[in-house]
């Protein structure tokens, strides 16, 4: 072989080498792709669950394909390739007409809450205790009925609702809610006592079940007349129960007026069964306990020891009686106290001479207690 065409040999082979090299690019190396998986595609005969609430547009075209919600109505792009049934997903907690609405937020809205024990719930937390990681779902019907409860439980009026206090918390608490107006939270409250009284009166019509009365009667200061009627019975566990079953407005203190009212109010509880009936001692009452011995049926002795007179009543008509006696020197300690509570100043002035005298005593001055 000549020594001068070696070198044009080997040049033009790097060169075809060369040419193949770029003509024929390499594919892109992957390290450790035994290691790293690809994803598993979703067959396509399994589709996603949103089209059992999403219909595709057949006049929609190729290119901008569209799904209908089957309920509310709203479009959505859906097409195969560039868009995701996320957002679908996302809509159907959210869709103001979907009937499984709760099954929706049930799949796509749980959140993670701390259980508050019965301790903690009244106020009594302590805060080396552990608590307990539950699942926690958002439901509209569950912060409305918390809503009432904390109306009927801390004596709250209607509409407090209504006050831009509440609903900033509301909002910040749970954007989703809408806060009911007061009209609502009474229709609530009303459902809620109907519910509860079902619940009672079942309860109530158990064999073996005798109930106690209890029949307090007043005027308030705006001179109307009310009733307070409550039960107190045994239940199968032998555990106490008082309930309140009426509170009404009367028209009189008449003793066939209260038996009247007593009456009604057992026949709409279906209430025969009766105990004994505790009353204030006032001649009125001795007049209802007669009415309604003539109305109720299956009492023990026929009745005869129905009547319970108020010990607590007595004791306070003896107390007054008593207090009569020495009614001069009441009265002078009562014009006492009434001076020291007609101005700040003179009150003041009393605490000055309370403390140089060392008297150590933070009550208030109370004109009179009745009870």
């Amino acid at each position: 072989m000549d020594s001068s065409s070696s070198p044009i040999d080997l040049d033009s082979n790097e060169q075809i080498i060369n040419l193949e090299e770029i003509q024929t690019p390499r594919p892109p190396s992957t390290p450790n792709s035994s290691s790293c998986p690809l994803p598993k595609k979703r067959k396509e005969n399994d589709p996603s669950i949103v089209w059992n609430h999403f219909t595709k547009v057949e006049d929609s075209p190729v290119d901008d394909a569209k799904a209908k919600c089957n309920y509310c109505g709203k479009m959505y792009a859906c097409h195969s390739k560039r868009n995701e049934t996320s957002t679908m997903q996302n809509h159907l907690p959210l869709c103001p007409k979907n009937p499984h609405k709760r099954e929706s937020s049930d799949k796509y809205q749980k959140t993670l809450a701390s259980e508050a024990t019965p301790e903690e719930e009244v106020g009594e937390s302590d805060s080396s205790m552990v608590r307990n990681l539950v699942t926690h779902k958002y439901s509209e019907e569950a912060v409305r009925s918390a809503i009432v409860e904390m109306v009927i439980i801390d004596e709250l009026p209607f509409r407090i609702v209504e006050g831009q206090g509440f609903k900033k918390m509301v909002r910040l608490l749970e954007p989703q809610f809408k806060v009911p107006c007061r009209v609502t939270v009474v229709r609530d409250c009303m459902k809620l006592f109907a519910s509860e009284k079902t619940k009672l009166k079942k309860l109530l019509k158990n064999e073996g079940i005798r109930i106690s009365l209890t029949i307090d009667s007043w005027t308030s200061i705006q001179n109307l007349n009310y009733m307070c009627l409550t039960t107190h019975f045994l239940d199968s566990d032998w555990k106490l129960q008082k309930k309140i079953i009426n509170f009404c407005l009367i028209p009189n203190h008449r003793g066939d007026t209260i038996g009247r009212y007593v009456e009604s109010c057992l026949r709409d509880w279906d209430i025969n069964k009766i105990f004994t009936v505790t009353v204030d001692n006032a001649n009125s009452n001795d007049t209802a306990i007669l009415y309604l011995r003539h109305f109720l049926t299956g009492n023990v002795l026929g009745g005869k020891y129905m009547h319970i007179r108020c010990c607590a009543h007595i004791l306070n008509l003896v107390v007054n009686e008593s207090l009569k006696e020495c009614n001069d020197a009441i009265t002078m300690v009562r014009n006492a106290v009434r001076y020291v509570r007609s101005s700040p100043a003179i009150l003041d002035k009393f605490k000055e001479c309370a403390k140089k005298e060392k008297i150590d005593c933070e009550q208030r001055f109370f004109l009179d207690v009745q009870t």
